[in-house]
């Protein structure tokens, strides 16, 4: 129980650098230590529940993080809040399953991992990918925030903030694997987020908020199908850790490349270039999954 946990608390520093920090690019001006500590918790709660159906299916690799991001992601924005529901169906696939499984999930712990133990060049690669990914999505900020700040805040937020995404994976290296707990532990997370969906539910009903339950529950569905019971592997077995300490140079590069752009009072929609690659790859690859699933002989 207690590497599950800790499993847990290191993937919520990965994923809410990934889909906070990264995805705002500038802290709100209102934001506070104690509020990004709140919703770490939230993060590392959502995270359980991730590695809760990851555990209970078997399904490793990069298939079982992606969907256990989806998973991850419809906790975080259509249970810890409701932006899933918003704009409907667009709002569907963004952020849940465009940023949150596809970027985070399978781009910040898989990739980063299976990079950190590759050449040099492949793991320069990927950080040059975070940092231009970051920069093209935050370049929109300037059009939508007046509360912008400078440079040096910026810099602090996205790459001094961004050395817990190395600490989360130091811990995921030590740890190796997670043995699987007692049922009724994988199930804690899990039951706490229907509990909560119900009571959102119950108080505030729209039809569109049934259409988290239908996606999650393929996403659980395939993730069953082809999973092999295996524990969870996190990796890490011989890898040079010393190299997740590199982390932190592509949100550097991303502030140094982005807040020019906005002091320049150029104007660019980046959120929209994007979407336009994340949510087609995103969805595609989610549908790609269900149809492997579904072809595979029932065990």
């Amino acid at each position: 129980m207690g590497r599950y946990v800790l499993a847990s608390l290191a993937l919520g520093l990965i994923t809410i650098w990934g889909s906070e920090n990264l995805f705002w690019t500038a802290p709100p001006a209102d934001l506070t230590v104690a509020e990004w500590l709140m919703t770490w918790a939230a993060y590392a709660i959502c995270s359980a529940a991730a590695l809760s159906a990851v555990a209970l299916t078997g399904l490793g690799g990069w298939r079982g993080v992606f969907l256990g991001g989806v998973v991850f992601g419809y906790a975080i924005e259509g249970v810890i809040v409701d932006t899933v529901y918003d704009a409907f169906p667009f709002q569907l696939v963004w952020t849940a399953m465009a940023w949150h499984a596809l970027f985070t999930a399978l781009g910040l712990v898989w990739l980063w991992r299976w990079a950190v133990g590759r050449s040099w060049a492949t793991l320069v690669g990927v950080l040059l990918g975070i940092s231009l990914f970051g920069t093209i999505f935050g370049t929109f900020w300037a059009t939508e925030r007046q509360d912008l700040p400078t440079g040096d805040i910026v810099l602090f937020y996205l790459a001094g903030v961004g050395f817990v995404v190395p600490l989360g994976h130091l811990i995921l290296d030590r740890l190796h694997t997670v043995p699987r707990p007692p049922r009724w532990v994988l199930l804690i997370c899990p039951a706490l987020l229907t509990l909560l969906w119900l009571a959102k539910t119950a108080t505030a009903f729209a039809p569109q908020r049934l259409a988290l339950p239908v996606v999650v529950g393929l996403t659980l569905w395939a993730m069953s199908r082809l999973g092999e019971r295996n524990p969870v592997a996190l990796g890490g077995t011989g890898q040079p850790r010393w190299r997740h300490l590199f982390f932190p140079l592509a949100p550097a590069l991303t502030a140094l490349c982005v807040v020019p752009i906005w002091e320049s009072g150029a104007l660019f929609q980046g959120n929209w270039i994007t979407l336009l690659l994340t949510g087609p790859l995103s969805v595609g690859l989610w549908l790609w999954l269900l149809v492997a699933a579904a072809r595979r002989p029932a065990r």
